[in-house]
């Protein structure tokens, strides 16, 4: 009898990304290990209408690391402006 290949699982866990205590959004986080053994936190959140990605080695220092993109994002205007653009065949392509 063949054994049937179960599917790949991700777990992924739940936390808050917070600018203040209103302004407070939903993220997740996975956790794997590099090919030296390593930890790796990988995060991500919508932030409005973007979304936000960070690593880092343990889960505090990237639930501080997305805080601050957060903060980044809302407040200081990231991502706000789309930098130099160049027209090519009606289709904008960014220079960066």
């Amino acid at each position: 009898m063949e054994k049937k290949k179960l599917q790949d699982i991700q777990i992924k866990e739940l936390f808050l990304v917070k600018a203040d205590w209103t302004r407070t959004f939903v993220g997740t986080i996975r956790k794997k290990v590099d090919d030296n053994g390593n930890p790796i936190v990988c995060g991500e959140a919508i932030v409005q209408e973007g979304m936000i990605w960070s690593l880092a080695s343990n889960q505090e220092e990237l639930e501080n690391n997305m805080d601050e993109l957060c903060l980044m994002k809302l407040d200081m205007g990231l991502h706000s402006d789309s930098g130099v653009t160049m027209t090519i065949f009606e289709t904008k392509f960014f220079l960066n």
